[in-house]
């Protein structure tokens, strides 16, 4: 009978593949796997990595809206002082300068009282000149009545 099998074929073919198979796990698989196993741990520590790159932005963004958010409060705060400096400052320049006035008015009523006096003065000294040209001429003399003239002319008041 002859034989379905050939066993001497079956054992060099089992050798072959086995051969086969040792060559590929020793020189393609493990190879392979190793560098999956690598390429997992990269990818890994990328991801974790870019967890943290994003918790750092999303911090840094947090920091940043606060900053611009104090920044803002800060900037209010500096507006109003800056206008209730500016109030002040305006409320000293008015008081100065009503006091400036009412120097200057001041100033005025006493040059205007001063004026006033010298006009009188000097209304009384053409009066009197006046009086006396009159009293020559009515009487011929002026020396006679020019004591009681300017004695008369110190009472007038104007």
């Amino acid at each position: 009978m002859e034989q379905l099998i050939n066993l001497q074929a079956l054992i060099l073919q089992s050798i072959n593949i086995a051969i086969v198979i040792y060559v590929l796990s020793r020189f393609v698989f493990r190879p392979y796997m190793k560098y999956l196993d690598e390429e997992a741990k990269k990818r890994k520590l990328y991801e974790e990595q870019l967890a943290k790159g994003e918790n750092v932005l999303k911090d840094a963004h947090l920091q940043s809206q606060n900053i611009i958010d104090q920044a803002r409060v800060d900037a209010k705060l500096m507006g109003n002082e800056i206008k209730e400096l500016a109030r002040k400052e305006a409320d000293e320049i008015v008081a100065r300068a009503q006091k400036d006035a009412d120097g200057v008015r001041m100033k005025s009523f006493l040059e205007l009282d001063v004026e006033r006096k010298n006009m009188e003065t000097e209304m009384k000294k053409r009066i009197l000149d006046v009086a006396l040209k009159l009293n020559a001429k009515f009487f011929g003399t002026s020396e006679a009545h020019e004591s009681f003239l300017k004695e008369s002319t110190k009472e007038v008041q104007f």
